[in-house]
């Protein structure tokens, strides 16, 4: 044994001693006629053109380096110097002079833009989809969360909503509208070729109608300094390379890598501070006190208020400095937010090797008390070229968040919050101690249910908190290998391959403290916590061959492209949460009473193969490219677990055309292009085709086993048609440009979530069912201006505009789903009736009109028809309409009208009085002077289901955005405006401020409330717990259509010939102006509001979109 070890160990020697035979240390200097060069790459190559060893000169010029063989050559290479090849040999040292690459000769270089379709490379003339380019360097300097933010109204038919204005809120984006009603109608995000799956959840269990902000600010967690450009996909023969996935269109986003050339160092810092815009102009506590009196004497004409010490100001209440303030509860809560935003990266490489390495840390406070976000991020990206004919490309990001959440929404607390109640505990003699303030439970019992249950807003937002940690790696390799040809003018055959892995972990936690209680300690509100733990895993690899075959005749170009893929993914979840809590110790799990825990696993499989083909005549005049997917998911059953989604798109280039050579000096570009394709959706959740059980029955008080749902083994895909019709113009070398499509399509066999079914067989509902179809139908433009005014060679314009309008219509639903689905309506204040209705679009508001208040009371309807001969009153109530569609105006006292606008009398000679149709006992709320004023639709006096009528819906009418940019040498000015048009919003906000229902404090328009017979106003009279003053009506459906001025920014870009004497390469100084002025004649907080359930968006009083500054700089080396 001993004798084998020697014998190693004398070959080992005998190995290294060669090696080292072969290695020897070279040194030298690189200069030029001006003196040492540093950063110049000095490579060793082999006889196969492959670098095996490198150095690069330091600020002297000077490298040493090993040489591995030499017999390899010794490659120099600089940018902007001509490349220098020497031999090895026996040489040891090297002086290298190099010599300026500018004696070119003069070249003629003809430039053809290149565009990645459907996975085939052609060139952009030859595109006959639907799509839309934008670069992230027009947002250079701007201060960006996420991408999604930047997209605002930069991209025609492409509809992005903020959710709120709280940190990491996130967007809503619909692409050409809404095509699902229950289910996930954002688009597909792709990043660099890789589906960019949901983090959290498994993404089919993700409910996209009932999620919250934070969920949605999921879907991008990708640094906005890493992206170099993004292509939206919008008609369905672009999107059917995705199939099931792309069915609501595909944003690829495209990352930075690295180029040839010397190592470059660059780092960017941005600096901005935000604040909250002015918001409602709410009652003080003066103001407040008074109202709540009239509000509780008004119905029974007695006040129990009066025995609210809370309210009354008298110094000898024990708690009298703790109710005698005017607390500007909003103004206590907001903050000015600030934003550091620091990124670098180094990028470089050789001719085999290029490379970019960047990292970022962002961080964010919000413009509410205690809202921090936090992201650090980093992203690698390799290049190498093995050979002429394979390159290896690898990728590697890591994102990490840590966002610091208010515990609940301050902002809508401290809106309705009693404005008279101090923030401080008062001591005897007024002043402020150290102990925030919470309403006893033992207060007057006039504000059980209501101000009992509001916690002071500044007190938790210091003391509550709610924590969300994520972390998401995604490392990737692709080959690229090029089978046959190198070039476009031979044969080539390609593959491409792709492995990609998604690891996401999400962890969060809220806390509540007794210190914000004063409710007993087993009371399940103390010392509570929760925590959830979410993790996923989803790998993905792609295959692809790409042959395009070359003709002799030039006249032809056909090339064709398979592919499969594949995705595994798996998810996890686990929840707890409990009370009682000790102090200071927030695990759920540690000396605490257990209110809950849960667990869930999520497992998913898809497979798909997909083909291409694009075929061009005379250059590109005619050309057509043709798409099939075929996509399988575990989510079907047997019978349709396959699914095929094809796509066609025609092109013609009319300007191409011999007989239109006399517009050649003008119109550059002019061209047809139309498409059809069909994409599909899969339902959200697993295991629907098998039979579930679950441990959460009980039988005779007992847990027990039950199964989970009925077997859907006959659901199928969802399928959208749709047909896009285009035009591409360009004048003046394509100086000004014009995109023009005008599309349709129809979403069939839609996925209804929670079907009801009759429960005789054990269960009320189908966990999905098709059923019905959605279409939408619009058109977009994108107009771009590059240099349309121009003077001098200094100073030029330029500008783009666009605009995408979309209609939505339900097409068809059988009528059991619709009588599911529209419940019966519950005749309570502030509820809208929740309805589909074919032949109405989705988002829509269903109501009753609202025509004003009540001047007068039913016993003085004398007084108020005596009123109508008065030539100085002016009438303000409708009762019907003429021939012609004019109002005709009645007596603004609760009696009823006929169709033709004459009064309704009863039996004994009495005009009939109003009524409301909900019974309150045995009879119906009668109307009363100072009351709300509803439309009789059917003339019959009585205010009921039959009265409802179409208000509205959430969808825009046209969406987009325009901007103006200045350019005077190296100086910049660049404009962005965003806006809306024709859409609908409930303002819940206002209704809520507005009724005087409940002890919330109202806003200052409470103060031209009805208070007395003949009163004339828009504002009911004050009534506690009592009346229908703000049913679900058009008072408060507002149209919240705007113009906002999304940002003003001046730069400067410094010239890099003059910063060389200082060691740089650039330097780049920006500040900006965001979020400026909103034009609308909405009178909530912000007028863009995100959709919730059916697509109706309603405002809940969310923290609104700040107005910020940022300074920006940018700095190379």
């Amino acid at each position: 044994m001993k004798q084998v070890k020697y014998i190693l160990a004398a070959v080992f020697c005998l190995l290294t001693t060669g090696a080292f035979a072969q290695t020897s240390r070279i040194t030298g200097n690189v200069s030029d006629d001006m003196g040492p060069l540093m950063m110049v790459n000095v490579v060793e190559i082999d006889q196969n053109n492959r670098i095996v060893e490198g150095a690069v000169t330091d600020f002297d010029g000077n490298f040493v380096m090993l040489v591995r063989n030499t017999k390899d050559k010794l490659k120099i290479t600089y940018v902007g110097y001509k490349d220098v090849i020497l031999d090895i040999g026996t040489r040891t040292v090297f002086n290298v002079k190099m010599k300026d690459d500018t004696t070119l000769d003069v070249v003629e270089v003809v430039a053809q833009k290149r565009n990645e379709t459907n996975g085939l490379d052609i060139l952009d003339r030859e595109v006959s989809v639907a799509k839309q380019k934008f670069s992230m360097s027009e947002m250079e300097g701007l201060s960006f969360a996420s991408v999604d933010e930047a997209l605002q109204g930069q991209i025609a038919g492409l509809d992005i909503v903020f959710n709120s204005g709280d940190l990491g809120a996130g967007t809503q984006m619909r692409l050409r509208g809404t095509s699902t009603i229950t289910g996930n109608a954002e688009p597909l995000i792709v990043v660099n070729d890789n589906i960019f799956e949901m983090p959290t959840e498994e993404k089919g269990n993700f409910d996209f109608s009932t999620a919250n902000e934070e969920s949605f600010a999921q879907l991008l967690t990708v640094n906005p300094e890493d992206i170099e450009s993004i292509e939206v996909l919008k008609d369905a023969s672009a999107c059917a390379i995705w199939g099931s996935r792309g069915a609501n269109g595909v944003i690829m986003i495209k990352t930075k890598r690295g180029s040839r050339g010397k190592t470059r160092v660059s780092y960017s810092y941005r600096f901005s501070q935000a604040w909250m815009p002015k918001g409602l102009n709410l009652l003080n506590g003066d103001d407040y006190t008074m109202l709540l009196k009239e509000s509780h004497f008004n119905p029974t004409q007695s006040s129990t208020a009066s025995n609210a010490e809370e309210l009354n100001y008298n110094p000898t209440f024990a708690e009298y400095e703790n109710f005698n303030n005017n607390t500007d509860w909003v103004k206590a809560i907001s903050s000015n937010g600030f934003t550091h935003d620091h990124n670098v990266n180094l990028t470089g490489g050789g001719d085999r090797a290029q490379f970019r390495i960047s990292g970022g840390y962002y961080h964010q406070t919000g413009t509410v008390i205690e809202q921090r976000l936090d992201r650090l991020s980093t992203r690698m990206a390799l290049d190498y070229f093995v050979s002429d004919r394979i390159k290896v490309a690898a990728d590697f990001s890591l994102t990490y968040t840590n966002n610091d959440r208010n515990y609940s929404g301050l902002l809508s607390t401290a809106q309705i919050i009693m404005p008279n109640m101090s923030i401080w505990a008062q001591d005897p003699q007024g002043n402020d101690t150290q102990d925030y303030y919470i309403m006893r439970q033992t207060a007057s019992s006039i504000f059980d249910g209501n101000q009992k249950n509001y916690i002071n807003p500044v007190a938790v937002g210091n003391q509550a908190w709610q924590n969300e940690k994520s972390y998401r790696i995604t490392p990737q390799i692709a080959v690229d290998y090029k089978l046959l040809g190198l070039d476009r003018d031979e044969t080539q055959l390609k593959y491409y391959g792709m492995v990609n892995l998604d690891v996401a972990t999400t962890s969060s936690d809220d806390y509540f403290p007794n210190s914000l209680s004063t409710q007993g300690w087993l009371n399940t509100n103390v010392n509570k916590s929760s925590n959830n733990d979410n993790k996923s895993l989803s790998f993905t690899t792609r295959h692809r061959l790409t042959f395009t075959p070359h003709f002799k005749n030039e006249k032809h170009y056909f090339t064709i492209m398979g592919q499969v893929e594949m995705n595994i993914g798996s998810s996890s979840s686990q929840n707890a949460a409990s009370h009682g809590i000790p102090h200071g110790i927030i695990s759920p799990t540690t000396g605490s009473y257990l209110t809950s825990s849960s667990t869930g696993t999520g497992q998913w499989r898809s497979a798909a193969m997909s083909f291409s083909a694009v075929y061009s005549y005379m250059g590109g005049r005619y050309s057509a490219t043709a798409t099939l997917r075929r996509d399988g998911s575990t989510r079907f059953g047997n019978a349709h677990k396959w699914g095929n989604f094809p796509g066609l798109s025609l092109r013609w280039n009319v300007v191409d055309e011999p007989w239109m050579k006399w517009s050649e000096k003008w119109l550059s570009m002019l061209s047809i292009r139309t498409g059809v394709g069909i994409t599909g959706s899969t339902p959200g959740s697993e295991y629907l085709h098998y039979t579930t059980y679950s441990n959460n029955g009980r039988y005779l008080d007992m847990n027990a086993v039950q199964q989970g749902g009925l077997r859907l083994t006959d659901l199928r895909w969802a399928k959208k048609t749709e047909y896009n019709i285009g035009s591409n113009i360009g004048f003046l070398d394509d100086r000004l440009t014009a995109d023009i499509n005008v599309y349709k399509n129809v979403t069939s066999d839609q996925l209804m979530q929670n079907y009801s079914i009759p429960n005789y067989n054990g269960y009320s509902s189908l966990a999905y069912r098709n059923t019905g179809a959605v279409s939408n139908h619009g058109w977009e433009l994108n107009l771009q201006g590059n240099k349309v005014i121009k003077v001098g060679k200094d100073f030029y314009m330029n500008c783009y505009v666009n605009v995408g309008q979309n209609f939505n219509r339900i097409e068809s639903m059988e009528e059991s789903v619709l009588n599911s689905q529209n419940g019966d309506y519950n005749f309570a204040n502030n509820s809208y009736l929740g309805r589909i209705q074919v032949g109405n679009p989705l988002g829509s508001f269903y109501g009753f009109r609202y025509l004003g208040v009540y001047e007068y009371s039913y016993k003085n309807w004398e007084k108020a028809l005596a009123k109508m001969n008065d030539s100085e009153y002016t009438p303000s109530r409708i009762v019907a309409y003429d021939a012609n569609n004019n109002p005709i105006y009645g007596a603004s006292c609760p009696i009823a009208y006929d169709e033709e606008g004459k009064v309704i009398y009863g039996a004994n000679g009495k005009p009939l009085q109003m009524v409301f149709g909900y019974e309150e006992g045995n009879q119906r709320y009668r109307f009363r002077g100072g009351d709300a004023i509803y439309e009789d639709i059917n003339h019959d006096g009585n205010i009921n289901e039959l009265d409802i009528v179409y208000l509205g819906n959430s969808n825009p009418a046209a969406q987009g955005g325009f901007g103006v940019s200045f350019f005077y040498k190296r100086l910049q000015l660049k404009t962005q405006f965003t806006y809306r048009y024709g859409v609908d919003v409930v303002n819940q906000a206002r209704s809520d401020v507005e009724n005087m229902y409940s002890n919330d404090n109202q806003s200052i328009a409470v103060n031209w409330r009805w208070r007395k017979e003949g009163d004339q106003t828009v504002i009911p009279r004050a009534l506690y717990n009592t009346g229908y003053n703000f049913l679900g009506c058009d008072r408060y459906v507002e149209d919240a259509s705007y113009v906002r001025f999304s940002y003003l920014q001046l730069s400067y870009n410094f010239d890099a010939q003059k910063l060389k004497k200082y060691g740089l390469n650039s330097l780049y100084l920006s500040g900006s102006a965001n979020n400026l002025f909103v034009w609308s004649s909405y009178t909530g907080l912000d007028p863009e509001i995100s959709v919730g359930g059916w697509g109706r968006a309603s405002d809940n009083a969310k923290t609104p979109r700040s107005k910020s500054y940022t300074l920006a700089l940018t700095i190379g080396f």
